[in-house]
């Protein structure tokens, strides 16, 4: 044969492609060479050019066996027949879609190793007990359906392990992707006796329910590290999971931190930033690396450098379920950030090493599709891809006893599997809280099957990040783009946009089915923080002006149908110092500023009154409530008369019946009229008050926002 370089890919059960980079002078005769010497003919199909590539399709005679190993011989040579498209076929999903549990399965007296690779030709599990020096290996037995398995005797809590698989023609080492604890920096699996992972009062039996409403939730924001580690910030394990479990933290000039602060606060779920395993961070030194974490390695482990002890498999898992447990026993539910969408790294995962080219997304060249914008998108419409995000999903939910999911970048997966991760989680918990990013990204997946915000209504069991709120409040999220509502816009259609923001896009033609859809924020992690956009935006303004503005937003958050969703810290207005993408910026930029939340305690103390009025009063969370819009205002001024159908006299006596809310953008103060009642003010110039309005006019202050209660007669 000429000296050429070629590979060659099984592409169906009976599709081979031979990929040459130089075209061969005469068309040699292509052969299937099995493993006992045997050879077929191979029929070529066609040939052709692509990206300068010759490319030939050949007809194999015999159906191509999953686990068996074949070469291609070219006249008298030959070359490794490899792996290719043939894993992302119905007929490869359909024949090797495997329901059972895979992982390393512990109980005292044995553990069942089982790991799905059915295009491996033999698989090895390589282990090491605790305190022994070397690792010894055993041959696993393959079942027809591609799962490999092998079961140690006796009790191998701790006991390290990884998986020797042969493809493509060559060995690879790989941790396991259902494995629930792993080494320092993710190196090994480690099977867990989950039993002992248990902090003190963790009741295993202990189901939990969330029978909250979603509009009566208020979700806060936090990346673990964040939270606690300002030097300042009072937290002995500070930037720990066990940072956020202590009670009585303190500055050093004595406000309030911690655990303490956010329980002070009023809000009902706290929403931890990823918490599983990620490969950005070294976990030998993590005091001197930063990362937000949606960089997956391990899906089913959680990240060691939040741990205090990240060399032992066992301290990761106590502490998060510590933290967990602590938040609860708090009155706090937990929301989980989960990245499904992506891995970190394609050719370094588990998934590609197992199973090559099939858990991803490819374009019609073979190329990874990135959707994501990190290099990969996981396809999750595949049958083994589907099965471990929901098992991932239901393991959280019932080992670690969380409250709900965030999914990042949600756009990526398909409406059919989402649906089915609600059923199987809702019908654990009912109340469980699911919401997730509904970006439209450009996937290798059709429009209509993607779990984007234009298939929010076949969602109905998920809440959307309300990108259309976020951008009439706030406005774009680009400095250069359009502004807000509070950022002063007063063209026409703005009032329409608020309007419908405020109502949370509940009608027939709008995007959801209901309120309980609309995520309603105007500041994540993502992008510029409120504080710092606001700054770019308005640079001649002073700070209070720039203050009231963001007091603005979160009026209209808290106070608008749907859920509100805060970035933690954006109630004493959070900065990073005009960093737009701080995901692995150091803590200097990254940490919450408790001498900024001391400095502006008045403002955090107006934020809790304005989440105690919110918690009180059904008419801002309830369906039933009847908003329209205040006619008449002067320019930049925005109103609505909200009107809640309560019969009961006693339930009004406690229970606001009708209120407005008013929000002045302007620098000046401007007088509206009232409509004729009896009136007092709830809320005035960034305080809670209590007084009558016994005019038939109001004089609202500069940028402020006022929300004023009709007195029943």
């Amino acid at each position: 044969m000429e000296n050429v370089e070629t590979i060659a890919y099984i592409d169906d059960f009976s599709l081979i492609t031979i990929v040459a980079k130089k075209p061969f002078s005469i068309i040699p005769s292509f052969g299937l060479l099995q493993a006992d010497g045997i050879i077929h003919s191979l029929i070529l199909l066609k040939q052709e050019n692509y990206h300068n590539k010759y490319i030939y399709k050949c007809k194999s005679p015999i159906q191509i066996v999953m686990g068996k190993g074949y070469w291609i011989k070219i006249n008298e040579d030959q070359i490794p027949l490899k792996i290719g498209s043939i894993v992302r076929t119905e007929q490869f999903d359909a024949l090797f879609f495997e329901d059972g549990p895979l992982g390393a399965l512990y109980s005292p007296g044995s553990t069942v190793f089982r790991v799905w690779s059915p295009v491996a030709v033999e698989m090895r599990l390589k282990y090491k007990r605790v305190g022994e020096i070397g690792f010894s290996e055993a041959s696993m037995e393959r079942t027809e359906k591609g799962v490999w398995q092998f079961t140690l005797k006796g009790d191998h809590h701790l006991t390290e392990y990884m998986y020797k698989a042969n493809v493509n023609h060559e060995w690879v080492e790989t941790t396991d992707p259902y494995a629930r604890s792993v080494t320092i920096n993710g190196e090994r699996s480690v099977v867990i006796d989950l039993q002992k992972t248990d902090p003190d009062q963790w009741h295993r039996s202990e189901k939990r329910m969330n029978l909250r409403s979603k509009t009566d939730s208020i979700i806060y924001e936090l990346h673990v590290r964040d939270f606690t580690i300002h030097p300042d910030s009072g937290v002995r394990h500070k930037g720990k999971y066990l940072g956020i479990t202590e009670r009585n933290t303190k500055t050093s000039t004595g406000m309030m931190t911690g655990l303490d602060y956010l329980t002070s606060l009023g809000i009902t779920h706290v929403q931890l930033m990823p918490v599983a395993d990620f490969g950005s961070v070294d976990e030998t030194k993590p005091d001197s690396q930063y990362n937000w974490g949606y960089d997956p390695v391990h899906f089913f482990a959680p990240e060691g450098s939040y741990a205090t002890d990240p060399s032992h498999p066992i301290s990761r898992i106590q502490e998060l379920k510590t933290l967990i447990r602590t938040l609860q026993d708090n009155g706090l539910s937990v929301i989980l950030d989960v990245v499904f969408n992506h891995v970190y790294i394609l050719e370094e995962s588990s998934f590609e090493k197992l199973v090559p080219g099939y858990y991803f997304r490819y374009d019609a060249g073979g190329n990874p599709v990135n959707g994501t914008g990190v290099g990969n998108d996981t396809a999750s419409e595949r049958k083994m891809v589907r099965k471990f995000i929901i098992d991932a999903l239901l393991y959280w939910l019932n080992e670690y006893k969380v409250d709900g999911f965030r999914f990042d970048l949600m756009g990526i997966h398909d409406v059919e599997t989402m649906n089915m991760a609600a059923q199987k989680l809702k019908s654990l918990n009912p109340g469980i809280f699911l919401l997730g990013e509904g970006w439209d990204l450009n996937t290798n997946l059709e429009p209509d099957k993607r779990a984007t915000l234009a298939s929010a209504k076949a969602l109905p069991d998920y809440s959307f990040f309300n990108d259309s709120f976020r951008d009439s409040v706030k406005g774009s999220i680009f400095t250069d783009g359009s502004a807000g509502f509070i950022n002063g816009n007063q063209d026409d259609s703005m009032k329409d946009k608020i309007l419908k923001s405020v109502k949370g896009y509940s009608g027939t033609d709008d995007k959801f089915s209901s309120p309980k859809q609309s995520i309603n924020y105007t500041e994540c992690h993502d992008n510029h923080t409120l504080y710092d956009l606001l700054k770019i935006r308005h640079p001649d303004e002073n700070e209070w002006q720039r203050k009231r503005r963001q007091q603005l937003a979160l009026a209209f958050t808290l106070f608008s149908r749907g859920v509100p969703f805060i970035h933690s810290g954006q109630e004493f207005y959070r900065t990073k110092h005009g960093a737009e993408n701080s995901y692995n910026m150091p803590d200097r930029i990254n940490a919450l500023n408790w001498h900024d939340c001391e400095k502006n305690k008045k403002d955090v103390k107006y934020f809790q009154e304005l989440i105690k009025i919110r918690n009180e009063q059904p008419i801002f969370r309830e369906e039933e409530s009847r908003i329209k819009q205040l006619h008449g205002l002067p320019e930049g001024v925005f109103g609505v008369e909200i009107n809640h159908s309560l019969t009961d006299k006693k339930v009004r006596d406690f229970h606001w019946a009708k209120v407005l809310l008013i929000f002045n953008q302007t620098v000046n103060a401007v007088e509206i009229p009232i409509i004729s009642g009896s009136w007092r003010i709830a809320i005035e110039d960034g305080e809670r008050t209590i007084k009558k309005l016994d005019s038939s006019t109001y004089v609202i202050h500069p940028l402020s926002f006022s929300l004023i209660v009709h007195d029943e007669i």
